[in-house]
Formats: C-alpha cells, sequence, structure tokens
C-alpha cells in the first residue's frame, strides 16, 4: 500500500510537470507568434543600456526606455526615443528625449545592419541641444546601436553607445504592463 501511494504520487508529479512544461511551451509559442514589429517600415523597441562615465571609463549610467523609427525604408525616417538614466547606485535619475532625426545621404548596409547617420535633437538639463550627430543601426533585425557625438552633449552618454532591442515585451507580453 505504501509503495502504491508513493508511486501516485510520483506519477501526479510526473503529470503536474508535464502540464507546466505544455503550459509554457505554448505560451512561449503565443508570444513568438505576435511579434512586436509587424511592419517593415515601422520598428519600435526597448533601450536597456549600460553607460561608462567618460572620465573613469567605469560603468555608471543605466539606460532604459523606449525608441520608435518610422518611415524606414524612406529618404526622412523618423527616429524619436524616451529613456531615464539613473545612476548604478541608483541616484540622480532623469530622463532625455531623442528626437527631430535628419538623414545625411543614404543609409549603409553591412551583411546585417543598416546605419543611419544624420543629427538629431537631444534634451538636455539646460534645454534641448540641435543638431547632434547621431548614428543609429538596426543590427539583424534584433538590436539597436544609437551614438550621440559626445562633443555635442558634453560627454554626458560617456563613451559607449546606447543599446537596445527591437522588441517591446509589452506588446508581446501585455500581462507584464498592466
Amino acid at each position: 500500500m505504501i509503495k502504491m501511494r508513493i508511486r501516485m504520487t510520483d506519477l501526479t508529479f510526473a503529470l503536474a510537470l508535464i502540464s507546466a512544461a505544455l503550459a509554457l511551451s505554448i505560451g512561449t509559442m503565443s508570444y513568438a507568434q505576435q511579434p512586436t514589429n509587424l511592419s517593415k517600415n515601422s520598428i519600435k523597441g526597448a533601450l536597456t543600456s549600460i553607460q561608462n562615465d567618460a572620465s573613469t571609463l567605469k560603468p555608471t549610467w543605466i539606460v532604459s526606455g523606449v525608441f520608435r523609427m518610422d518611415k524606414v525604408n524612406t529618404t526622412s525616417p523618423v527616429f524619436n526615443a524616451a529613456f531615464y538614466m539613473i545612476k548604478t547606485d541608483g541616484t540622480a535619475s532623469h530622463q532625455h528625449t531623442i528626437s527631430d532625426f535628419k538623414l545625411n545621404g543614404t543609409p549603409t548596409t553591412t551583411s546585417n545592419s543598416t546605419i543611419f547617420n544624420g543629427t538629431s535633437t537631444i534634451t538636455m538639463k539646460n534645454g534641448p541641444v540641435k543638431d547632434v550627430p547621431t548614428s543609429i543601426s538596426l543590427v539583424d533585425g534584433s538590436a539597436v546601436r544609437i551614438w550621440l557625438d559626445p562633443s555635442k552633449t558634453s560627454n554626458h552618454f560617456g563613451n559607449t553607445a546606447i543599446y537596445g532591442t527591437q522588441h517591446l515585451i509589452c506588446v508581446e507580453v501585455p500581462n507584464y504592463c498592466k
């Protein structure tokens, strides 16, 4: 009788594991079928990056926000971003936006990326800074890299590009963002 209970317990546990794995598998498949970017001409995603201090070269800032690029396949792409910068110790939280992107020339295409070089306006503590040389790279359909000329922003974003993904979890898994 005791052996039968153990076997039933083992069977119940195994069925519970299989059910959980199946539920996770179905959930993952349904998310994969709901991509963030349904249009090849509009890309939105998340910015998630660590910025180094320009003088110490040590990770100092966390960047977190969103971006959207419309009219990707035209001569006048529209790029906007909004993000928070917070020191890695949790202090000095503040916001920035990137707007008014103007493409110089035509995008450059490599084997896995498209690079848009131009200028943009960046909001800073003392007001907007216009005509900041900006490079936006869309990498392999999954990542984004934004470089802002440090000389125009007083090295505010350090010596590293701002990185992100071409995905928004709130689109793909809306229950996380309610």
